[in-house]
């Protein structure tokens, strides 16, 4: 709200008084004008209730000025009214220079492939990271969501500063986890120390509020969000994780259930993400990953699927390749002659490179 010396004088001599209004017990405030109530507002929450106001200033219940200040402000659209006596203060808004924007900028950003055969998922040449972009990694448990999300931190670590927090790498004592510590001893192409014995990312034992803890620039990956109830909440904890992100890039794991296309709440674990991917099993040890949403493409990507192994105890990833819906059996991996042939059951095949 504007505090501006010059605003009008709203003072309605009927309501004047020099003192106090003994008979009625209300302190009676001289000349009361709309700056008044602008500088009384400054210091409201951004939600009020009209008669709290007006009791804590001790304002005459019948000044015609104080109510001639609110309906101004709400002529200004200074002030909501959301009900009965209930306010909302309307903060300013600057227009955005969106032509000032450097659209040549990217995030130097480095997505998770093979170190043992070398395959990839190519997403390198299919989809741009820029700053405050979340990328949302959505997988039924213990089919690769971890592998994929510390994946991504051994091939940004030394790009970019890098925090780690979530519930898979603690102990609920937040003491350091052998099993954490033995999985990435397994990731023999990262070097995690610096040259000084220092470690290249910060972990954090962080369960909640996550958006409290993060630092705007930096590569954050949470693995993993747990909701237990009230899904929808998942929503506007992607909205103040992308908040605090600023001109870094965020990574959030959740669980799915299997055979659903999206991770627990559904839409609202999308709506905010910039990049989606949903994780399941397929055949026998193995994995698949389907692309569901990507903002900022360089080509045609969404709904393009990739199968690919685990290795190493969790560690690792192999055998990288995407693969194509089985059009005999249209996924079924059945058909009424018996399990398909084409696809072995599968319900999707190898996609063919020419």
């Amino acid at each position: 709200l504007l505090t501006s010396p010059d605003r009008i004088d709203l003072t309605d001599k009927a309501d004047l008084t020099d003192g106090t209004d003994k008979k009625r017990g209300v302190t009676m405030v001289q000349q009361l004008t709309k700056t008044q109530v602008e500088w009384w507002l400054e210091n409201e929450e951004d939600e009020f209730y009209l008669d709290k106001l007006r009791t804590k200033h001790q304002i005459d219940p019948e000044s015609d000025n104080f109510y001639k200040a609110i309906s101004r402000l709400c002529d200004e659209k200074k002030l909501r009214r959301l009900g009965r006596g209930l306010y909302r203060k309307i903060k300013p808004v600057k227009p955005i220079q969106w032509r000032d924007a450097d659209e040549s900028k990217y995030y130097d950003f480095k997505w998770f492939k093979s170190h043992s055969d070398y395959s990839t998922f190519g997403f390198e040449d299919t989809i741009n990271i820029s700053a405050n972009d979340l990328v949302v990694i959505a997988g039924v448990s213990n089919y690769g969501k971890s592998t994929l999300a510390l994946n991504l931190l051994g091939e940004n670590v030394d790009t970019n500063p890098c925090i780690l927090m979530g519930n898979e790498y603690t102990t609920l004592a937040n003491m350091p986890s052998p099993k954490f510590k033995r999985r990435m001893m397994r990731m023999n192409w990262v070097d995690w120390g610096t040259p000084d014995g220092k470690d290249k990312f910060l972990l954090l034992p962080i369960r909640k509020n996550y958006e409290d803890y993060i630092e705007g620039g930096n590569l954050t990956i949470i693995d993993w969000i747990n909701l237990t109830d009230n899904f929808y909440r998942i929503g506007k904890i992607f909205e103040d994780i992308k908040t605090a992100t600023g001109n870094g890039v965020a990574v959030a794991v959740i669980q799915k259930e299997e055979g659903a296309d999206l991770g627990r709440g559904r839409g609202f674990t999308r709506d905010m993400a910039d990049v989606y991917f949903s994780i399941d099993p397929y055949g026998k040890g193995e994995s698949r990953l389907t692309v569901g949403k990507v903002k900022d493409p360089k080509r045609p990507i969404e709904g393009r699927i990739w199968a690919f192994k685990i290795v190493d105890s969790g560690a690792n990833l192999t055998e990288i390749r995407e693969i194509e819906r089985c059009k005999k059996c249209k996924t079924k991996g059945f058909t009424p002659a018996g399990p398909c042939q084409s696809c072995n059951g599968k319900g999707y095949v190898d996609v063919m490179l020419i």
